[in-house]
């Protein structure tokens, strides 16, 4: 697969005069991808079969496929669609155009491949639902908004995105991640070529857009190959006498508005509160999981002894309704399980349903006013109700907890899990809550804790 000396690059005129060649032929109705029929005839193009059988093997993609599900965005003549439906996958086949040359393969080969004309910004796991594996070639540098492309991946993976791109060559400086923008024709004379990201940038968008596990696999002809997974690897290492005792999360907030609750259409961080009997901890030794799936770190920090925190990016194309966070360390099982609640993109809270919720009532400990630590932020400009309060309940959501403040109902902002049964419910509030105000809470439809009231403080 060596090239012939010709240099890859923005503005060189003879890859460009190269590119237009190939594109003059591909309308003329000369295929991109070569097809190898029933009858062992093969319709001819650009790309070999030995060619195309390299580019996919780069990938370690298994024979047998039965079973799976896959997405071939940018199917583009259908190559790589007939290949894994050949292998046993059920397969959706995406371009942003309709071609003759796909569904001519299509009927020669008898192919029951679905074919959808839409473009990377109309997919969606609502849409088209969720699949085992994605293939992404040749689709990110077509792309005004690449890291978007990305996290479409992601949201409609389960397990693997297989991802091809043009790359710059690498870069030697401190930085690495860096990447070309193409106002006009700037990349082989076509308009629809936007980007070049370094091969160390495309593997640094595939994280950020929320991959596990990023592995660049091939950098031949400035294209390179990434195989980015969503889940992480089970620990590897052991501490003398067996695994590490699993953290213990106690909450997963929003980093904006202090609450559990995250809007689809915002950019908005978890911040998760945990304590570990390790002593040293790293974004790289920090795992985070919503849902099962993996979510990479961004910052780790040290808030006390045994304290922590560590914040991610909110995984893309969560559903409205509750989700559950864990995370573990690289020696260490997982935590318990903490819930956030993605709202729907008008801001409603949908209803979901709650986990098992204990019928009796919780032991209210004390609850407390505490005045706002932040005198910038509104969204809690007089500060938190809090209480404590003990439950058998092995999960609590914040809409488990609903809490009668002399007499009109709250919902809470935050619960968090303090350990041994004992559990923190916060209530953002506009307005102080005056001393001896009875206050009592209860678990779902569960019976209500007796009151707490004049031992409130303010």
């Amino acid at each position: 697969m060596a090239n012939d000396g010709l240099r890859v690059a923005a503005g060189n005129a003879r890859f460009e005069e190269r590119i237009q060649d190939m594109a003059a032929s591909v309308a003329a109705r000369f295929r991109y991808h070569s097809i190898k029929l029933p009858d062992g005839s093969v319709l001819p193009g650009l790309q070999s079969l030995e060619h195309l059988r390299w580019r996919l093997g780069l990938f370690g993609l298994e024979e047998d496929l039965r079973g799976k599900r896959v997405l071939d965005v940018g199917a583009w003549d259908g190559w790589f669609s007939f290949e894994c439906e050949r292998r046993g996958a059920q397969v959706v086949a995406v371009d942003c155009v309709e071609l003759d040359t796909f569904l001519e393969a299509r009927q020669l080969l008898g192919s029951k491949v679905e074919y959808l004309t839409l473009d990377v910004t109309e997919l969606s796991a609502a849409r088209l639902g969720t699949f085992d594996i994605v293939l992404f070639f040749g689709v990110l540098y077509h792309l005004r908004h690449p890291l978007l492309g990305l996290e479409k991946a992601l949201e409609l993976t389960t397990d693997r995105a297989l991802i091809e791109s043009f790359v710059i060559a690498p870069e030697a400086r401190a930085i690495p991640a860096v990447m070309e923008f193409y106002e006009r024709a700037e990349l082989g004379g076509q308009i629809d070529n936007w980007c070049g990201p370094s091969p160390e940038c495309m593997a640094a968008m595939c994280r950020s857009a929320g991959f596990a596990q990023v592995e660049l696999r091939d950098i031949t002809n400035q294209r390179a190959s990434v195989l980015c997974r969503r889940h992480w690897p089970e620990p590897a290492g052991t501490k003398q006498g067996g695994i590490a005792r699993p953290p213990h999360l106690h909450s997963a907030t929003n980093n904006r508005t202090y609450t559990a609750k995250f809007h689809p259409l915002k950019e908005e961080y978890i911040c998760c509160f945990f304590k570990s009997e390790e002593l040293a901890l790293t974004a790289d030794s920090v795992f985070i999981e919503v849902d099962g799936f993996g979510a990479p770190a961004l910052a780790v920090s040290a808030n006390g002894p045994g304290a922590w925190q560590v914040s991610c990016l909110r995984p893309a194309g969560l559903r409205p309704g509750r989700h559950q966070v864990r995370l573990r360390t690289a020696v260490s099982a997982r935590s318990n399980p903490v819930e956030i609640v993605m709202l729907a993109e008008d801001g409603r809270e949908v209803s979901s349903p709650a986990g098992v919720l204990p019928p009796e009532a919780p032991e209210l400990c004390s609850a407390e006013f505490h005045p706002s630590g932040d005198l910038r932020l509104a969204v809690n400009r007089a500060g938190s109700l809090i209480l404590y309060f003990r439950s058998v309940a092995e999960s609590i959501g914040t809409p488990d907890v609903v809490v009668d403040v002399a007499g009109t109902g709250r919902r809470v902002d935050v619960v968090s899990s303090l350990g041994d049964g004992v559990w923190q419910a916060n209530i953002l509030l506009s307005e102080p809550v005056a001393a001896g105000t009875a206050v009592r809470l209860r678990l779902g439809d569960g019976a209500w804790s007796e009151w707490w009231g004049s031992e409130t403080r303010a």
